[in-house]
């Protein structure tokens, strides 16, 4: 047989989900990777004698999952990333949000794949809680236009000395709005995550790609702030910064419903370079416009909540072409800033966040 072009695709070892830990699963150094599918699947037992449990807002995979990690020979790091903005990145590139289901009843889903599109939800106590949930870790990059360089940016692993993948995981507990003190025993957990691979193994391993690299980072708000300046990384070709906006606890004790995703916490941004710069000025509301009609995304709203609640996207290319990414290299650049401003009557009653998800392109040496 002669050598296969067509995309190639394979299963690795399922890692069975356990609190509070790092969980990680070596990937193959035979291939070039496209993507890397997650799903997160199973069922577990909630039980409790009072209170009323709320669950988080955001997914079920966001919640026991706080960080993936995609680490190359040990210290190169490619993804460093939260599950709910890649979920975001997904409805940007491809329109369509990925998997999402839960359902709670005396017994599981039938194959643990509930029939409702849900985040996590409580049932009454000692009933069982199903849930299925996929991200995309996305290697091509899907933030790009087709015809901008897409492939430019898949992820050769041929020949590195080591690869892994990194869950960083949290407490059950997490599920519960933020704020939330339903007592809540969690057992019989039969959860896990499936990880596949989309390969083009057709690749020479002599051919060299450019990193997408994301890295992931929260600021915190316990008051309203004006020109608050956080600092971006430098030193390679910025594409883009996703923004995810949450306001402080709403309610309190069994009641809590957690943070909520807001449109209304950040007002005004800018991206400044060398302290004098303006790259980019807008508002968080004009932005997520913008998004709407540049990336043609219909996320409309159902009982006051959308999407796209939240989450705004600062792109920095020029129709979509990766070779316009904005060169953050010094000597020409010292400093990268976005500024922030918030609202006064923003929820701070527990820190307001705002989490940044960084989008750079690294070329190779």
């Amino acid at each position: 047989m002669g050598m296969i072009l067509s995309e190639r695709q394979r299963k690795l070892q399922q890692v069975a989900f356990a609190e509070s830990q790092i969980l990680s699963r070596d990937l193959p150094r035979d291939t070039v990777l496209k993507y890397l599918a997650l799903r997160l699947s199973g069922s577990i037992v909630t039980t409790y004698a009072s209170g009323t449990p709320v669950a988080d807002a955001q997914s079920t995979f966001d919640n026991l999952v706080s960080r993936i990690d995609v680490v190359v020979n040990g210290s190169r790091t490619v993804k460093s990333v939260r599950p709910h903005l890649l979920r975001m990145q997904q409805i940007f590139s491809q329109k369509i949000p990925g998997e999402r289901k839960a359902s709670a009843g005396a017994a599981a889903a039938a194959g643990n794949n509930p029939t409702a599109d849900s985040g996590f939800v409580y049932g009454t106590t000692t009933q069982i809680t199903t849930v299925s949930e996929t991200i995309l870790l996305a290697f091509e990059n899907t933030m790009a236009a087709e015809n901008g360089g897409r492939e430019s940016t898949w992820l050769n692993l041929k020949g590195v000395s080591s690869a892994e993948i990194r869950l960083t995981t949290s407490a059950y507990s997490s599920l519960l709005g933020f704020g939330n003190t339903a007592p809540v025993v969690y057992s019989a957990s039969t959860l896990a995550i499936d990880i596949s691979t989309i390969e083009a193994q057709d690749v020479p391993p002599e051919i060299y790609f450019s990193d997408w690299k994301q890295t992931t980072r929260e600021l915190q708000f316990s008051a309203q702030t004006t020109d608050f300046l956080q600092e971006i990384n430098r030193g390679n070709f910025l594409q883009g910064l996703m923004l995810f906006a949450r306001e402080g606890q709403s309610g309190s004790g069994t009641t809590a419903s957690g943070k909520l995703a807001s449109n209304l916490l950040v007002t005004n941004l800018k991206l400044v370079l060398n302290g004098q710069v303006n790259v980019k000025a807008t508002t968080f509301l004009e932005l997520q416009a913008e998004n709407r009609g540049k990336f043609g995304i219909s996320a409309p709203y159902a009982s006051n909540v959308s999407l796209l609640d939240g989450v705004a996207y600062f792109d920095f290319l020029k129709n979509g072409m990766l070779n316009t990414a904005l060169d953050v290299r010094p000597p020409d650049v010292d400093q990268v800033q976005l500024s922030i401003d918030t609202r006064s009557t923003a929820t701070y009653t527990q820190p307001a966040s705002v989490t940044i998800m960084t989008n750079e392109i690294v070329n190779p040496k």
